[in-house]
């Protein structure tokens, strides 16, 4: 099987891995890795299969990525880790922990909750598909059309960071766009199939964010009954950026 591609920081005994979410990368995570105790750790940086620069496949399931760190971590020699994971990388690190709780030690999930979503990336992906990177010059070129599609600017700037020169100097996506598209629906999905991981897990929500609410509970409990709830003020979904500090402030306590 191919191999999930990885950056790694620190050079610690304690492995952590961190988990991006949809349309990221494992860079995404690079500053906020940096911030952690990298004599103690050693911190793996991944990216899914579809996203940065890991390889393409049809298949978008939570099984089909969870199997892929499963690879990963055996590649690694990775007996046992620290799983972080934010948004879909929430997902994938619930689903790696039910179906292999053997590997995990400690469990922190990033304003997901082991739920059905239907996510609106209606605007992002039209925007991605109107842009005819053959013909576009400048990063400002691109961040112009863009914009018509997706206002805000961080997460513009968030979604650009997608869109990469080849060596002929031609605009490429390193997302695999048509699958992405396509598997829209599954990646809000989730099957818990009513398994549960035994271990302690931490979910971080963000005050502004309506990802995890508190009817969500029940079902938190039923699969990580070992589970705690963490907010993180003036911070929406995107938590790790909107608030760098007090989520850093809670991670480190968690670990």
């Amino acid at each position: 099987m191919k191999i999930l591609n990885s950056q790694q920081i620190g050079n610690g005994n304690k492995n952590i891995i961190i988990l991006h979410g949809f349309l990221g990368m494992g860079d995404n995570w690079r500053g906020f890795a940096k911030k952690l105790d990298q004599i103690k750790y050693r911190i793996h940086l991944l990216d899914h299969r579809n996203h940065g620069k890991s390889f393409w496949h049809e298949n978008m399931s939570y099984d089909d990525m969870a199997k892929d760190l499963l690879v990963f971590c055996n590649s690694q020699k990775i007996d046992k880790s620290i799983i972080i994971g934010h948004s879909m990388g929430g997902k994938t690190a619930m689903k790696f922990s039910l179906l292999f709780p053997q590997k995990v030690e400690k469990l922190i999930v990033v304003d997901i909750a082991p739920k059905l979503y239907f996510p609106d990336f209606k605007d992002i992906m039209n925007g991605y598909n109107y842009l005819d990177l053959d013909s576009l010059r400048s990063r400002s070129e691109i961040d112009n059309i863009y914009k018509s599609f997706v206002g805000d600017n961080f997460l513009r700037s968030f979604l650009m960071k997608n869109i990469y020169r080849d060596k002929e100097g031609k605009f490429r996506l390193r997302i695999n766009f048509k699958v992405l598209e396509k598997k829209i629906t599954e990646i809000g999905s989730f099957d818990h199939k009513n398994l549960v991981f035994d271990k302690p897990t931490a979910f971080i929500k963000g005050s502004k964010s309506d990802y995890i609410l508190s009817n969500d509970e029940n079902l938190i409990k039923k699969c990580f009954p070992k589970y705690s709830i963490h907010e993180v003020s003036d911070a929406g979904h995107w938590v790790h950026y909107d608030n760098p500090r007090a989520f850093e402030k809670i991670v480190k306590s968690l670990l």
